[in-house]
């Protein structure tokens, strides 16, 4: 306790300048123990992110080499006009012209009727 007491009177008998010193190196101090501390921080989260990420890369697909590789003289356009076709199909309000997207209903739907279709042949 005497430690504590000599400690504050030798705080208090110094001048006001010392005084902003001292507390102007501990703001020092704690920027860098707070700069440390974040830069550890982000190397783990960047590590973590690292680890849960899939590894494998997902392959670009080349759809209209694919479309002409699949039709002949040059019916890709008019399959890419009937698929175009199937925006929307689910939509609510079929005045909405801002759905330009092929939902995953949609494409189920067109399955639906694909099999419908070769059923009917047989």
């Amino acid at each position: 306790m005497d430690e504590l007491k000599l400690l504050i009177e030798m705080v208090a008998n110094l001048p006001t300048l010392a005084i902003w010193v001292l507390v102007g190196y501990l703001a020092y101090k704690l920027a860098v123990v707070g700069s440390i501390y974040g830069i550890v921080r982000f190397g783990i989260e960047k590590l973590h992110n690292w680890l849960v990420t899939p590894k494998h890369k997902l392959e670009k697909i080349n759809v209209e080499a694919k479309l002409r590789s699949m039709t002949i003289e040059n019916c890709h356009e008019d399959l890419i006009a009937q698929i175009e076709r199937l925006k929307g199909i689910h939509s609510i309000d079929k005045s909405v012209v801002w759905n330009t997207y092929i939902h995953k209903l949609d494409i189920d739907t067109l399955r639906k009727l694909i099999d419908d279709y070769l059923k009917a042949r047989e």
